[in-house]
């Protein structure tokens, strides 16, 4: 009797699998391509992950990994944009519930986008993707953190497949990066003037911000943040220097948790947090299923967010917390935290931390602002709270 290597036969199985992809994608780019299409060129680009990227631009047929970032590509695309999105993960219908409904509302057809599985969870189909034929596959520098072997394999896969990968970044350094993404984007979809709008718009708001944080001496204000997602039964993660973590320290704030985590994220022990007694607490919110969350976003109201908010302030030790006895207990939208809006959690940080210098600086009015002029969509809901 032969025996059989199973092992071989499904490695060579899947190599035929993404040979016959990438002929799909070959001959189906050449002759498959609706006519009357932008005419494009090669273009060398610099991705943010520091990978040098050669692609045909103006990119009009995009696979985005990390679906949330709908609202950068409307916001440089304009009203065409969801023709552009021929493939995503689920991450805005799993996370951003509030921001996909508001879209789907204006724009029908995103309801029917494929979904090409995720790479944080296992599901994602490089076999998908290919038989979406894309001009580019964009990816976030955070997925090589939080999803190191899938993100790699699929970039291995989709480089094979001849298809453009370009990394963008609105977490791990963010207040550095995301400008610089949102020319990146601009960039290849060949809307550089309209994103350099945008850019102009967050740093004008960012060096108010910096100028009058400059002229400010003494102790800085002790500030713990919190995810909202786990409910407040649940320790959830904090973050050291990345994400909302590098936030609180250029809006000059102390950050109980970076001396613990560095540049990483999880849960502090609950009396950890109570001995640190912080000046201010921010919990964030977002439009999560998960029982006892804290509900903020475009489909919620000032109500929804404080009566979420009630159970951690009930937590035991919390009523000898300052934040607590002082009440400076405050909500934001996790979403800002991923997204070219981080300059509007710096705002409402510099607010909450120095009220009477930024008396004057309103969140709310900013963001409905860059939504009146660069959105396809309206501005409604609640993004930022006091508690008290």
């Amino acid at each position: 009797m032969v025996k059989i290597n199973y092992s071989i036969v499904a490695a060579v199985g899947v190599a035929i699998l993404v040979i016959a992809a990438i002929g799909f994608v070959v001959y189906g780019n050449a002759f498959d391509r609706p006519d009357g299409g932008p005419e494009k060129s090669g273009m060398t680009i610099t991705d943010m992950a520091g990978r040098t990227v050669t692609l045909n631009a103006p990119v009009e047929r995009i696979v985005i990994m990390e679906s949330s970032k709908t609202a950068e590509l409307a916001a440089i695309a304009g009203d065409g944009f969801a023709e552009k999105i021929v493939g995503w993960d689920n991450d805005i219908k799993r996370n951003a519930g509030d921001e996909y409904a508001v879209f789907v509302a204006e724009y029908p057809q995103l309801a029917d986008i494929p979904d090409v599985g995720s790479l944080d969870d296992g599901t994602f189909s490089i076999e998908k993707v290919i038989s979406l034929k894309p001009d580019v596959v964009i990816m976030h520098n955070w997925q090589f953190v939080w999803a190191g072997d899938a993100t790699a394999d699929a970039l291995t896969k989709l480089e094979l497949a001849g298809i453009p990968v370009v990394f963008v970044d609105f977490y791990m350094d963010p207040m550095a990066n995301s400008t610089k993404s949102m020319l990146l984007l601009g960039k290849i979809l060949d809307r550089e003037d309209r994103a350099g709008e945008i850019v102009d718009f967050y740093n004008n708001h960012v060096a108010v911000i910096y100028s009058r944080l400059a002229d400010i001496n003494g102790t800085k204000p002790s500030v713990y943040v919190e995810q909202g997602f786990r409910g407040p039964s649940e320790y959830d993660i904090t973050e050291g220097d990345e994400g909302w973590g590098s936030i609180v320290k250029k809006a000059r704030g102390d950050n109980i948790a970076e001396p613990l985590l560095g540049k990483s994220g999880k849960p502090l022990n609950p009396e950890y947090l109570i001995s640190k007694s912080p000046d201010i607490i921010i919990l964030t919110g977002r439009n999560w299923s998960t029982p006892g969350s804290i509900r903020m976003g475009y489909t919620s109201t000032p109500e929804d967010t404080r009566r979420t908010m009630d159970g951690y302030l009930m937590r035991p030790g919390w009523d000898s917390i300052n934040a607590v006895k002082n009440h400076k207990v405050y909500a934001i939208y996790q979403g800002y935290t991923f997204s070219m809006y981080n300059f509007i959690m710096l705002e409402a940080f510099a607010k909450w931390f120095y009220p009477e210098e930024f008396k004057d600086v309103d969140p709310d009015a900013t963001i409905k602002e860059y939504h009146d002029r660069f959105m396809p969509i309206d501005y409604s809901g609640t993004f930022s709270y006091s508690y008290y």
